[in-house]
């Protein structure tokens, strides 16, 4: 029996078996699907996070826009979730409102809407209350993101000249 222990011990190369090697490439498979996976979660949160951030900052955006509107009015109608603004040149009102393809525009230029513009896009629903001297908009986003304000509003501009 030594005799052929020692026919094979000469034989034997030292090395990698197969079953080592196999060992090994499951090992390596197992902690690189394991990475893959929490990246490809982390991909998918910060895609949602970018997705908030630049709803909350659009948004308030628009609050920026519409308080600017609400300041330089020199009449303010808020009625049926619509802001109307009388201008100071004793021209047509001007509408904050949301829009049939669910944007919030400005328009102007009375009830043909000559022009509009933008202020917010893909918005499901926007509310506007009027409470004495205070304005209180709501803004639901299409993500589901709902987003509140209120802007004061001086009494003299709350009613349209006599």
């Amino acid at each position: 029996m030594n005799f052929i222990k020692e026919i094979f011990k000469d034989k034997i190369k030292p090395g990698f078996t197969i079953i080592e090697i196999l060992i090994v490439i499951a090992m390596i498979s197992t902690i690189v699907s394991i990475q893959v996976t929490v990246i490809l979660k982390y991909m998918k949160v910060s895609k949602e996070e970018i997705y908030f951030s630049r709803d909350n900052f659009y948004v308030n955006e628009a609050f920026a826009i519409i308080k600017s509107e609400i300041d330089k009015a020199k009449y303010i109608n808020i009625s049926n979730n619509m802001i109307a603004l009388k201008r100071h040149d004793n021209g047509e009102w001007d509408y904050i409102k949301l829009s049939v393809n669910s944007n919030i525009v400005l328009a102007y230029g009375g009830p043909g809407f000559k022009t509009t513009n933008n202020v917010l896009k893909n918005v499901s629903e926007f509310t506007v209350l009027k409470r004495y001297n205070m304005c209180f908009l709501t803004i639901k986003t299409k993500r589901g993101n709902v987003y509140r304000k209120c802007f004061g509003i001086s009494a003299e501009r709350v009613k349209e000249d006599s």
